[in-house]
């Protein structure tokens, strides 16, 4: 087995906040400026266990075996474009996975920010905070095996890593009070429980976000967090935002997008965005996108209009960092005693901190 590596290391800024107050300095005197951005290298040697393990993998074997191939050999396409920073390979890399935004789903996007509210609750509560209290409900699950840590080099605000049973909060954000509990939902209540949920199955494999997993998986965090009433106007606009800004920054540059943005978020916000869209650039003139942040609003759609049609298939998409593509050989497991009931749900977070 290779060992894991986690590539949001390699493609967080160095000099996010510098490159920031030079963009709104410049945006400011009405002129034109695109972050040039800077990284940590990916150490010596890093490919060579992931093409070691790839190449012992039969993928023709059955279709776990091809999807864990095919995630593996995505990992392999992201960290080439990070060590050599090539945009061509970045963008190629995530559509290949993820798709390209559709038009139906950008004029979904603009229609929303048409009609919500733009009703942005000020963001207090330092990241020390919001890790203790992410810690305090792992430790009321009984998940003691899990840790919170603090970390610089991040583009996300909070993200999970299961393979490494770790929550990372960004040191560099705010939270503000609503936040503490919709992010409760969205990272344990979702990615930690279904991570966990997955290692309890005699297929521990579903512990694991296979290839493509990831539009049901922020898609049911999504859902949750509309089921469980902590989302809010903000939220959702953020969420059209994101497509917005992975439609346009696949042909446009960092500026280009970030002067559309601005017009329907706060210039803070615009540029956590946009550089989400560009995150492993240097030159953020070029166009160019990993186009991951598109599956927040697609995957809540897809996840939602799945679960009114299917209310009974949840418990399977609580089993592990699954698919909704994986449904038919989840059943098959379940049927052959393969899949026990998922023990983690996110209504036992919601009771106790919510």
């Amino acid at each position: 087995m290779y060992a894991s590596i986690d590539v949001d290391h390699y493609t967080a800024p160095l000099n996010r906040d510098t490159e920031k107050q030079q963009l709104f300095t410049s945006h400011a005197a009405g002129e034109i400026y695109n972050p040039q951005f800077s990284y940590h290298s990916p150490p010596s040697g890093w490919e060579e266990p992931f093409s070691q393990f790839i190449s012992e993998l039969q993928p023709h074997q059955n279709i776990w075996e091809n999807w864990i191939y095919k995630d593996v050999d995505f990992t392999l396409e992201l960290m080439r474009a990070a060590a050599t920073r090539d945009p061509v390979l970045a963008t190629e890399a995530t559509v290949k996975v993820y798709g390209e935004p559709s038009a139906d789903l950008v004029q979904i996007a603009y229609e929303m920010l048409a009609k919500l509210p733009l009703d942005l609750e000020p963001r207090t509560i330092p990241s020390e905070d919001m890790a203790a209290r992410m810690r305090k409900a792992l430790t009321e699950a009984g998940l003691t095996d899990w840790c919170v840590i603090i970390s610089n080099a991040m583009s996300a605000r909070i993200s999970v890593r299961s393979i490494d049973k770790q929550v990372k909060v960004n040191a560099e954000y705010l939270f503000s009070p609503s936040e503490l509990k919709r992010l409760l939902v969205h990272e344990i209540g979702t990615h930690v429980f279904r991570a966990v949920n997955g290692d309890l199955q005699p297929l521990r494999l579903l512990r694991f976000g296979l290839c493509n997993y990831l539009l049901t998986e922020e898609g049911l965090a999504n859902y949750h967090e509309a089921s469980y009433g902590v989302q809010s106007p903000a939220d959702q606009r953020r969420y059209a935002l994101r497509v917005i800004a992975a439609d346009m920054s696949l042909n446009h540059s960092f500026y280009e997008v970030f002067h559309e943005l601005v017009q329907y978020t706060t210039l803070d916000e615009a540029f956590d965005i946009v550089a989400r869209a560009k995150r492993g650039f240097i030159d953020t003139n070029v166009p160019g996108c990993h186009v991951k942040d598109k599956v927040y609003l697609e995957g809540f759609r897809q996840v939602s209009a799945y679960l009114e049609r299917y209310p009974d298939d949840y418990s399977l998409l609580m089993c592990g960092k699954v698919a909704l593509s994986m449904l038919p050989e989840l059943r098959n497991l379940r049927e052959n005693s393969l899949l026990v009931q998922p023990r983690y749900l996110p209504e036992h977070l919601v009771q106790t901190f919510v």
